[in-house]
């Protein structure tokens, strides 16, 4: 065990003068940790988290990582945390705010005692457990690499170490340990595979711990060659436009896997596997669907799906993409584009605007007007008029200037929804391509 941290230290060139704090729950792999980092006369800080999840149990192991800390001369810090009540005020699981809360705490305590690593007592058996588990889970290659030796600050010196040999160094040193009661319980997935599933997985293959290991190494590798690719085909069909995040569709169908290179473009903004694979399924629909994950929204367009940060824009506004239908309260904006031929006829109702296509930029805005708002009205020869004003004119109650909308395209006014055009964006003679919007009620 000794010689094992001694090469890991030596391995990851961590200076062994470094400060280490040590994660002492009090089972046999922690105590094993902070045995042999004593032992090797290293600079060491034990931190034990009380959770309070098991009442007295909880309780007894906070007094047995004191007893042991005052036995050995090691210096310790304790904190009790209300871990069920951080659950429920952040909507996760018990599991995932203890895991929340002692990695805060942990990195508080390094940078307070001037500390320099943090060290957690995770073993062969652990990282096994993890690499199964994420393979029900449906990880993607990452997941089936397991637990890093080295992530940033925190070492995990103990991975080559299997649970067997960590029980004989605690008989070895005659070591005491607590048992969590939990451990046994199969209503956590990880005892499921824990008690169930690695006994047999040892029977069929006495090595395959050492087995796991192994081939997450070799994954590792084959990540860093699967990143490489991602990375280059992004860079084929990413765009960054305006604060948009453009993804060309016809590129990325194109790409030797379309669901694989959606997936990794649209992960990191919190779209799912379902998501991820509608998204993909609208390619060759029709322009106007949207999709949503969190605060973010796509859109399809006619040429790329368009994602789009909400808190960086108005909740009142609707983007109108490209072609398609689009809903803003109780009203429906159906957008057409059309070539302008010589029987072509220039839309006359109120609730059309007619424009012409080439002097607009996507995406549309929809939206409700704001003080300084302006506009050139329809055959006022391009004259400026506020909003304000304009609403004056047309004698507008209050409950009419709230309601009204506006179409905007880049940063100019092109449509008081219902009411007026703006006129440098008329149809003209001299106009090819024209865009047309009708708008409907429910």
């Amino acid at each position: 065990m000794l010689d094992t941290i001694r090469n890991f230290l030596k391995e990851h060139e961590i200076d062994e003068r470094s400060g280490f704090v040590i994660a002492v729950s009090g089972g046999a792999d922690s105590i094993t940790l902070l045995h042999a980092f004593k032992y090797l006369n290293l600079r060491i800080l034990a931190l034990h988290c009380n959770f309070n999840l098991r009442g007295k149990e909880s309780n007894m192991d906070e007094q047995f990582v004191k007893r042991f800390c005052d036995t050995y001369g090691i210096a310790l810090s304790v904190k009790k945390f209300d871990t069920t009540g951080h659950a429920k005020e952040h909507g996760m699981s018990v599991e995932m705010a203890a895991r929340e809360l002692r990695y805060a705490w942990f990195e508080e305590m390094r940078v307070k005692k001037k500390m320099d690593y943090i060290v957690v007592a995770h073993h062969a058996d652990d990282f096994a457990e993890t690499v199964l588990m994420n393979l029900c889970r449906g990880t993607g290659v990452r997941g089936l690499t397991g637990i890093r030796p080295v992530n940033g600050r925190i070492l995990r010196p103990l991975l080559a170490k299997s649970r067997e040999e960590i029980l004989a160094y605690i008989q070895e040193h005659q070591l005491g340990y607590r048992t969590d009661s939990t451990n046994n319980s199969l209503d956590y997935t990880r005892n499921k595979i824990r008690h169930l599933v690695v006994p047999v997985m040892k029977e069929i293959n006495p090595s395959f711990l050492r087995t796991v290991e192994e081939n997450a190494r070799n994954l590792r590798e084959v990540e860093q060659i699967y990143q490489y690719g991602i990375e280059q085909l992004k860079r084929k069909v990413v765009h960054e436009e305006n604060g948009e995040t453009l993804i060309n569709i016809r590129e990325t169908m194109g790409s030797p896997a379309p669901a694989t290179l959606l997936r990794e473009i649209l992960k990191p903004y919190g779209f799912n596997g379902a998501q991820v694979e509608a998204v993909l399924n609208s390619h060759a629909a029709t322009p106007g669907k949207q999709f949503e994950a969190g605060e973010f929204l796509l859109t399809k367009g006619r040429t790329y799906w368009r994602l789009f940060n909400l808190l960086e824009r108005d909740t009142g506004r609707t983007l109108l993409a490209d072609c398609g239908e689009y809903r803003m309260g109780d009203q429906t904006f159906l957008v057409e584009e059309a070539e302008v031929t010589p029987d072509f006829e220039i839309p006359r109702e109120s609730n059309v605007g007619g424009f012409d296509l080439d002097k607009l930029i996507y995406p549309l805005v929809l939206r409700h007007w704001s003080t300084g708002d302006w506009f050139c009205p329809l055959g006022m020869k391009r004259s400026r008029k506020k909003l304000s004003d304009f609403f004056t004119d047309l004698k507008f109650s209050a409950k009419q200037k709230k309601e009204c909308l506006i179409l905007q395209s880049d940063k100019d006014i092109v449509w008081v929804v219902g009411h007026r055009l703006d006129d440098r964006y008329k149809i003209t003679p001299r106009t090819r391509r024209a865009l047309k919007i009708t708008v409907t009620a429910k």
